[in-house]
């Protein structure tokens, strides 16, 4: 009887010895699970940080260039095309065409 009862608290002690292993094994992969995931994170924030900063500077580069299109835009009259070379057009003709579209009536295809 004390055979037996010593060979189940050999067995307990064993199981014990493994569950322990396993656990401490288990925090181990978490801890480095969370030390990659947190590098990560921080990898990502800095990235879309620089993304954002670049994205500011192409906004704002693009602002002037509107700007700047506008102010030749408005530059742009008859005065000016006539003093580049653009005359009046002299017969001036249309062209209709009728438009496709999802109400066009059965004739009209």
């Amino acid at each position: 009887m004390t055979q037996a009862i010593a060979q189940n608290i050999n067995e307990i002690l064993r199981f014990k010895e493994r569950i322990f292993i396993i656990v401490v094994i288990s925090i181990v992969i978490s801890g480095f699970s969370y030390l990659y995931l947190l590098r990560n994170a921080i990898t990502d924030v800095v990235t879309r940080e620089g993304l954002v900063k670049e994205s500011r500077v192409i906004s704002t580069r693009v602002s002037e260039l509107e700007a700047k299109y506008f102010i030749v835009k408005n530059t742009i009259n008859i005065e000016l095309a006539r003093e580049k070379g653009f005359k009046d057009a002299l017969n001036t003709s249309y062209i209709s065409k009728k438009s496709l579209t999802a109400m066009a009536d059965h004739n009209e295809l």
